[in-house]
């Protein structure tokens, strides 16, 4: 990770507030060319908040946002996707009722006037995502949790983003599901994508992840390698080993 210009990342000095309420204090992140950045942090610490920041959806009360040195704060956030930078929110992001592939053309309607291109992408999809071109005619709330999510990362790489936000993309899911979620993570960084994503699991994190920060009550608390976190017990035994724990115990979804 790199705190400069060069990263493809760079949120500095960054205040966040929801209805006069701070949540976000002197904030930063930065993310390289093809380097997975995982955010992690006790529930309510403001890793969502962040990625809002990042994405446009929130405007800070202070500091920079930074897309490969571009000063983007004040950038629209549909300005930031024309600009290379998509994000995954959390929970299901898909349209339930609406088929796979219509949930597709709807991640790719800013492509709308580019028929070709929007062809060309859809095909690429269903190549790197084989399952979705088997349920293409299905409703989205019908697929398993797991195809769900692939679906939901899949709307947002139609636009070949240069750089990604997810959030909590393994969540309840099962592991063998959320292995194969990550290893599509891994793969986009390997192709040069930068990938910034909330996560709650430390061992996803040790999976894709070569920089870990761990936000606490708004407060990034620490930044490193994702091994030293794991030894870190004052920051995760209260917060993350328990809900790991119960995640092992519990069937999780597909």
């Amino acid at each position: 990770m790199v705190s400069g210009d060069c990263a493809a990342l760079c949120l500095r000095a960054i205040d966040a507030s929801y209805g006069g309420v701070q949540v976000l204090h002197e904030v930063d992140v930065a993310v390289d060319p093809g380097e997975v950045c995982a955010l992690l942090g006790t529930n309510g610490a403001g890793k969502s908040t962040i990625l809002r920041v990042a994405s446009g959806l929130l405007s800070p009360d202070h500091g920079q946002v930074l897309l490969f040195g571009e000063d983007i704060t004040r950038v629209p956030a549909h300005r930031r996707v024309e600009r290379g930078l998509a994000m995954v929110a959390g929970g299901r992001a898909t349209f339930a009722s609406l088929s796979v592939e219509d949930n597709l053309r709807a991640g790719a309607y800013s492509l709308r006037r580019e028929r070709r291109r929007s062809s060309a992408a859809l095909a690429a999809c269903y190549d790197r995502f084989p399952v979705l071109g088997q349920h293409r005619a299905q409703a989205a709330g019908t697929l398993s949790g797991g195809q769900q999510q692939v679906l939901a990362l899949a709307k947002a790489l139609l636009l070949e983003p240069r750089v990604l936000l997810v959030d909590e993309l393994t969540m309840g899911l099962a592991e063998a599901s959320a292995k194969e979620v990550l290893a599509t993570v891994a793969a986009l960084a390997a192709a040069g994508v930068a990938v910034l994503y909330v996560e709650q699991s430390v061992s996803h994190a040790l999976d894709v992840a070569a920089t870990a920060c761990f936000l606490e009550r708004g407060r990034m608390r620490f930044v490193g390698s994702p091994v030293t976190l794991a030894g870190r017990a004052d920051l995760l035994r209260p917060v993350l080993l328990a809900p790991e724990r119960a995640g092992r115990q519990g069937s999780g979804a597909t």
